[in-house]
């Protein structure tokens, strides 16, 4: 079958056509055979008159996938419903952005002010409700075989993205072409999702893959790191020694396995003896400025990484969002308590990095160059079930394009009232692994094979030619009307919601925080700003939790901030009954305002109903809160 596979290099003409392919097809018509091609004649010239006129084909050097592991619920992020039936249209109003016409959540104040660098696809839809399977198609552009949930990732699952482009355009010595973190996603079950690395193509495609949260203080890429006794030049000395033994054992035949192991090996060695590798790994070369743009949190400190990668040389980089603990669901998969987790967790989050982002490529002039990528393995339900969240939904989602010469400023696809089916320009994963592949310089046609030379195109659907094209930007309309929102956090919860970390909190002095806690034994609200706060008394001050406690989520801090310095020893403390010892380091420590109190193992999941007992006369008690991690250093200075 003849076949216009992409060139990576040589001359193009204006509609983005090789010269080489423009050949084939001068070729083809002159055989009369331009049915044995991948795509027929016609069909191909059509999308180059929509897709080529804008310049688009080739024009991404590299990629940052942003995966949303979860399923964030499109209608409370990039496809809201102010009008919709009451039961569906949730909680959250949208704001207006940069762009007259486009308007996204309330919770994603920083990316509004971007919107003109944003392509909003709102009509995707995939009628697959899986987590495993519904990843493996964002991950890929290609159905799974199997339409279900919690197995591991197979060795005849479709390649990745990224290892497409290991296999067809591979970086050369020092740096992956493909990079992953911060960790391997993966259902509660430990199953490992399908989609993630090589699939059919072979192990040695797979991802340089770092699994651990860069924001750790502890966080170190082990593998690039010289051993203890080995200099450089020792290093490329042996390095010369296995390539000598390796030209005397190629005669023997090997096994793929050890093939592939051979080429992490090599992968390995080249990055370790490259200094450019290990700079762009090494974030503790950002300024602390930096770092705090893009949050103190995995997931920021992970996409800063991805843009130190891709400004390195790495072709593409697949930022996961995480969990906090391997068991604990701490995704996007919000069945419960859909709009406190995107509000006061999951969408601050994401909002400041990938806004940070945005504004760094763009005025480093990689935008163009660069395609950012949202997408997830589906949206979530219209209804919204007893447990005030939302269930798994195949049928309707968004997804969001960047960079890459992609025309900003545009919606394409509209949705019914109640975000539930696309009505007008519905595409799918095919769809958008064929604008994806598009972009990158490769046709959708071009050929890979798996281990037993079978062939399949790289992907099955059409680039989306108004995307390209620049041809959905929307009629301008009023702007929505603002509110004053998170008035329940406070300051202190504002400062939480900046951490990518699940907590409960409570604002004392502030009603609209106190409005979602039972209060007793405590004083009269004094004080403003940092320093409101409610004095404790000789009487055991009790703060307890109104709203659904879900006892599923990982609680392991009890955090109390004052509003004036006050040592902690001598204070007592319970949660839920359970007494709460005081560490004797906490007790020997001088004057404080915030103290950090770690919970009993598995105590906050054996409970059903969240209550704090604190005696302590005299403290000037600010805020209460439990939190999954502590805070860290860094977060403190805030506080400063």
């Amino acid at each position: 079958m003849w076949q216009l596979a992409a060139d990576g290099a040589g001359v193009r003409f204006c509609d983005g056509l090789s010269r080489r392919a423009a050949l084939r097809v001068g070729a083809v018509g002159a055989l009369g055979a331009a049915g044995q091609l991948g795509v027929d004649l016609p069909t191909l010239l059509q999308r180059r008159a929509v897709a080529g006129e804008a310049g688009t084909f080739g024009r991404a050097k590299r990629m940052i996938l942003l995966f949303m592991w979860g399923g964030p619920a499109h209608q409370d992020t990039w496809d809201l419903k102010p009008e919709g039936p009451e039961a569906s249209r949730g909680e959250f109003l949208p704001i207006g952005t940069n762009v007259p016409g486009i308007h996204i959540s309330e919770h994603f104040p920083l990316l509004a002010r971007h919107a003109d660098k944003l392509a909003i696809v709102r009509s995707v839809g995939q009628e697959d409700n899986n987590h495993s399977t519904g990843a493996h198609a964002g991950l890929t552009g290609r159905k799974h075989d199997l339409r279900a949930e919690s197995f591991g990732a197979r060795e005849t699952d479709f390649p990745h993205f990224g290892s497409v482009l290991s296999k067809l355009r591979p970086n050369q010595r020092g740096l992956p072409t493909f990079v992953a973190l911060p960790e391997v996603i993966h259902t509660t079950n430990g199953a490992i999702t399908p989609g993630q690395g090589g699939g059919m193509l072979g192990r040695q495609y797979d991802p340089f893959q770092i699994s651990d949260h860069p924001d750790r203080d502890d966080f170190s890429i082990g593998s690039l790191r010289l051993p203890g006794e080995l200099a450089l030049p020792r290093m490329l000395e042996r390095r010369a020694l296995l390539n000598s033994v390796d030209n005397v054992l190629r005669v023997a035949d090997r096994s793929e396995v050890a093939g592939a192991m051979d080429a992490f090996h090599q992968r390995a060695l080249d990055m370790v003896l490259s200094s450019e590798a290990r700079a762009a790994f090494d974030l503790a070369t950002e300024r602390p400025e930096t770092r705090a743009r893009y949050g103190w949190h995995a997931f920021g400190q992970s996409v800063l990484m991805a843009r130190r990668l891709v400004e390195a040389g790495v072709q593409l980089v697949t930022v996961y969002w995480h969990r906090e603990r391997k068991t604990i669901d701490t995704t996007w998969d919000t069945h419960a308590l859909n709009f406190q987790e995107l509000k006061s967790r999951l969408m601050p989050s994401v909002d400041r990095p990938i806004a940070a982002l945005l504004e760094d490529l763009a005025q480093s002039g990689l935008l163009d160059e660069t395609l950012v990528l949202w997408n997830s393995e589906f949206g979530r339900t219209p209804a919204i079930n007893a447990n005030a969240g939302r269930d798994h939904w195949g049928p309707c989602n968004s997804v969001v394009f960047a960079g890459g010469v992609v025309p900003g400023g545009q919606v394409v696809g509209t949705t019914d009232a109640k975000a539930a089916y696309p009505t007008s320009e519905k595409v799918t994963q095919d769809d958008i692994a064929a604008t994806v592949y598009h972009l990158l310089g490769l046709e959708p046609e071009t050929l890979i094979h798996d281990k037993t030379a079978r062939p399949f195109p790289l992907a099955l659907g059409q680039p989306i030619g108004k995307l390209l094209g620049g041809q959905a930007r929307p009629e301008p309309r009023p702007e929505p009307v603002a509110r004053a929102a998170l008035s329940e956090y406070g300051l202190f919860g504002q400062l939480l919601r900046e951490r990518g970390n699940r907590f409960l909190t409570v604002a004392l002095g502030h009603p609209d925080s106190e409005a979602r806690w039972e209060l007793v034994g405590l004083g009269e609200p004094a004080g403003a700003g940092w320093a409101r706060h409610r004095p404790l008394s000789e009487t055991p001050a009790r703060v307890t939790y109104r709203g659904f406690y879900y006892n599923h989520f990982a609680y392991g801090w009890l955090v109390l901030r004052l509003a004036a310095p006050a040592v902690c020893a001598g204070v007592s403390v319970s949660v839920s009954g359970t007494p709460i010892a005081i560490p004797a380091e906490l007790a020997r420590q001088p004057a404080g305002t915030l103290w950090q109190l770690p919970l009993p193992e598995g105590l906050m999941g054996s409970i059903s109903r969240l209550e704090v007992v604190v005696k302590a006369p005299g403290w000037q008690l600010a805020d209460v809160a439990v939190v999954g991690d502590p805070l860290k250093p860094v977060h403190l200075a805030e506080l400063a």
